[in-house]
């Protein structure tokens, strides 16, 4: 009696299986780059409703506190010039950059927390020369240019109404314990233009 043709071991039966566990294993690998790509894009998506409907604890859960301190901390000491104000004079300029640093701290680590939050983006939001509601927010978001940094780093650089003629909002997300966690932003600030200066040379006639 033959039995090889009916064994789960014979070639006939474990061909189809051989080809159907590839098409398993290449759908799950597709699918889970697909959720890859798409999870920041999904990540900053719930940030931009958690803000226009004003839901901060929403928008907590999505924030690494420590790293967006720092790059607040960060911003504020480079707009105090302190560097320049160092070079310049030579009179206890660590005192003076460390004094400030304290100060801009304790200030960052007081008013940035997760208590104080709806109150940080009213303030954000009050800036703006141009009402912004939940419409605008989710048409600058769709606008935003996007780029993954790294495999585990995301960059989105939005464009605020209002603020055209400044540098885009820059928001940083890395994964952090397998979520998709907001780690940096960079407010709009003035575009720098190099001066231009012509001289004009008359010439006698």
């Amino acid at each position: 009696m033959h039995t090889a043709d009916t064994t789960p071991h014979s070639d006939a039966w474990a061909c189809p299986a051989r080809k159907r566990a590839r098409v398993i294993c290449l759908a799950s690998l597709a699918t889970s780059l697909a959720l890859y790509v798409m999870s920041p894009f999904m990540t900053l998506w719930t940030i931009a409703g958690a803000v226009s409907s004003h839901d901060m604890v929403a928008l907590g859960h999505t924030i690494n506190w420590s790293s967006l301190d720092a790059s607040i901390k960060e911003q504020v000491l480079n707009g105090l010039n302190i560097g320049q104000v160092n070079e310049v004079s030579d009179e206890l300029p660590e005192f003076g950059s460390s004094f400030a640093a304290n100060i801009v701290s304790n200030a960052v680590d007081t008013r940035v927390t997760q208590d104080n939050l709806g109150k940080v983006v009213d303030q954000a939001m009050a800036s703006s020369p141009a009402p912004i509601n939940s419409g605008t927010v989710f048409s600058a978001v769709s606008h935003a240019l996007v780029r993954f940094t790294a495999a585990n780093s995301f960059e989105a650089q939005i464009v605020l109404p209002g603020h055209e003629n400044e540098t885009p909002l820059r928001v940083q997300l890395r994964i952090e314990r397998w979520q998709w966690k907001l780690t940096r932003v960079d407010f709009p600030t003035a575009v720098h233009r190099p001066v231009m200066e012509a001289s004009v040379i008359q010439h006698k006639a």
